[in-house]
């Protein structure tokens, strides 16, 4: 066996586990947002607060703060969800970019049995 199939045999396994893993980080993050946006389940009260009373030249105004709170909560959601998906996306490309090289190698291996890689070489010297 060659260089290329001794190094490359670990990564095959690892190139896989890699996609399957990014894969699955991007189907949760589209499953929640989906589940968030559309069927309307709550998301987690990261922020709290507490109603606001402002004093202005027509007396006091007081400010909800169940809109704050719910208007925040979805954007800190939004930014996570967006940034698992990025996560993912980025690691099912490196599982991806493993499982190429590993194709490029076991191309290269078939080719140079087969003797043209060989034929290709003296080709090139010409």
């Amino acid at each position: 066996m060659g260089i290329c199939y001794n190094f490359f045999m670990h990564h095959k396994i690892i190139g896989y586990l890699l996609l399957f893993v990014g894969l699955a980080t991007l189907f949760f993050a589209f499953t929640g947002m989906y589940q968030t946006f559309v069927n309307k389940k709550p998301v987690i009260q990261v922020v709290q607060l507490k109603p606001l009373a402002v004093n202005t030249q027509y007396g006091a105004v007081e400010i909800q703060a169940d809109v704050i709170n719910q208007i925040l909560n979805i954007s800190f959601f939004v930014l996570f969800m967006i940034f698992l998906a990025g996560l993912g996306s980025k690691v099912a490309g490196i599982g991806n970019n493993l499982l190429k090289t590993e194709r490029l190698c076991e191309t290269l291996q078939s080719l140079r049995h087969e003797g043209i890689l060989a034929q290709e070489e003296r080709i090139k010297k010409l």
